[in-house]
């Protein structure tokens, strides 16, 4: 099967700056859209939260998921629950709801509006080791891209009979454009290090 795929890397992101520390926007959807405009559907970012304390912006209408990439940092979501995430740990919440940070951290964050939901999963490849990646479709999820972001480390691998270079800071997109479909591709390192990736799912309901 042909896939529509994209390799974007950070040249060809979009650096912001908010009250706790910098930030970037990797890929909003549609294409034309921005955070700043709220005219999203989802949308991919990291941002380095480097203030002991921050508050987040409200944001109706928007559901979030939080990993952490690096560091530690507790979320206190006001009149909820507290929670505090090591690397790779997350949380799902509503941008509506009153939240503050403690800690200091690198954090991974995806955002859906209106009928698009997504998911984070945390995949670690072996230093010169080959990983063998498969999502399935449920019935319920008419499932609209993958991507693939490298926080360290790098890997191969042969979409379309292309072969695709994913290196630190990379965003392997994939567009899904069968619905109905098993989704496998071969993941080789080249690297000496552990590569971590942080994949998101994104799909309609």
């Amino acid at each position: 099967m042909n896939y529509s795929v994209e390799l974007i890397n950070q040249e060809h992101y979009k650096p912001t700056f908010w009250s706790g520390g910098m930030a970037t926007e990797l890929i909003t959807y549609p294409l034309n859209s921005d955070y700043a405009s709220r005219n999203f559907l989802w949308r991919l970012g990291v941002a380095k939260i480097d203030i002991l304390e921050s508050t987040f912006s409200s944001l109706p209408n928007v559901s979030r998921k939080f990993m952490v990439i690096e560091g530690q940092i507790t979320l206190d979501h006001e009149d909820k629950y507290t929670k505090l995430l090591n690397a790779f740990e997350q949380d799902s919440f509503e941008g509506d709801w009153k939240t503050k940070t403690y800690g200091s951290a690198s954090v991974f964050n995806l955002m859906t509006k209106e009928n698009y939901h997504g998911e984070l999963i945390y995949l670690n490849i072996s230093p010169k080791k080959q990983f063998n990646f498969k999502y399935e479709t449920s019935l319920n999820k008419d499932l609209v891209a993958i991507c693939f972001y490298v926080v360290h480390g790098s890997f191969k691998t042969t979409i379309n009979n292309k072969v695709f270079e994913v290196n630190h800071n990379d965003l392997l997109l994939i567009n899904c454009i069968n619905p109905n479909f098993v989704y496998e591709f071969m993941f080789s390192s080249n690297s000496l290090e552990s590569t971590n990736i942080v994949e998101s799912i994104i799909y309609r309901s």
